[in-house]
């Protein structure tokens, strides 16, 4: 019988125990000892694994990536809203392009302070001013063609469209406007604190060199300021620069960056703001506002 067991092991076509493991291998030669064979028949030679995943199991995340960017992307709607931020596509692409095309090694701290808010130059239609007609009254639309925002304004008429935002609490308001020379009677300028049609200010220039300052109140007009003539004004067919600043407590107004005029406790509260353009009793008007820029300023 040992003889037997002795050819069984010699003649035993088991696998070498160098081709398993240490543990493996013990166990391999416990059972050729005693006369079985390496391993159970229905052992596997090599162990069972978890399968691995297919490559691109990753797609599975993205339905998960998708609604955490519609929740972060509602999130910053709602504090834009918040804080009167636009976000209107113009405006916003605006903002970003100016972001990563300024040279940031040239920036000042009066920069840094300030955040842009607005800054259109009508070369493409915007929703940021309106477009309104009003037959034998006005016409106002952007004229892509001449980059311009124009109001055309009927005798005796005046006309005004106010920014589709709310200004910041304190604001800085720029626009470079012309009246057409054929029209030097006409007038164009800014409106500030606007509440409604019956209460705001105007600030206002004419083709003819002159500034004027009014406010509404309650549908009653006040003459700030009446008529002036500057030298420093462009005649009709040329840009004039107009800057509103408004610091919650007061409001400057500068005209080709001299400072003309101020209004040290404002009746009105803070508003809206906008652009406004009017015609004498005798002649159509036509006003053309070349571009306009908002930027918040550091208190």
């Amino acid at each position: 019988m040992v003889q037997r067991m002795a050819d069984r092991m010699a003649n035993s076509d088991a696998t070498p125990a160098s081709q398993f493991t240490t543990g493996e291998s013990v166990r391999a030669r416990k059972r050729v000892a005693i006369g079985l064979e390496p391993q159970r028949p229905t052992a596997k030679v090599a162990p069972l694994r978890p399968p691995v995943e297919a490559e691109g199991g990753g797609w599975r995340w993205w339905p998960v990536i998708l609604l955490c960017a519609v929740i972060l992307a509602t999130l910053l709607l709602i504090m834009a809203r918040a804080l009167h931020s636009p976000t209107d596509w113009q405006p916003v692409r605006q903002n970003v392009l100016e972001l990563f095309s300024r040279p940031w090694s040239g920036i000042t701290i009066e920069e840094l302070a300030r955040r842009t808010r607005v800054n259109e130059n009508f070369t493409d239609q915007t929703r940021l001013l309106a477009l309104n007609e009003q037959p034998d009254r006005w016409w106002m639309n952007v004229v892509p063609d001449e980059g311009v925002y124009r109001l055309n304004v009927w005798p005796g008429q005046v006309a005004w469209s106010t920014l589709g935002m709310h200004p910041p609490a304190v604001f800085r308001l720029e626009t470079a406007l012309s009246i057409a020379p054929e029209t030097a009677d006409g007038y164009g300028g800014l409106l500030a604190r606007y509440q409604d049609p019956n209460n705001f200010y105007a600030f206002v220039i004419d083709g003819e060199g002159q500034f004027q300052a009014q406010v509404y109140q309650k549908g009653s007009i006040e003459i700030l300021q009446p008529w002036i003539g500057l030298d420093f004004l462009h005649a009709a067919g040329q840009n004039n620069l107009m800057v509103l600043v408004d610091n919650g407590a007061s409001m400057r107004l500068f005209l080709n960056n001299v400072l003309v005029f101020e209004v040290l406790e404002p009746r009105l509260p803070t508003g809206k703001v906008g652009v406004l353009g009017g015609a004498s009793p005798t002649s159509i008007a036509e006003i053309n506002v070349d571009w306009i820029k908002m930027d918040d300023v550091a208190e």
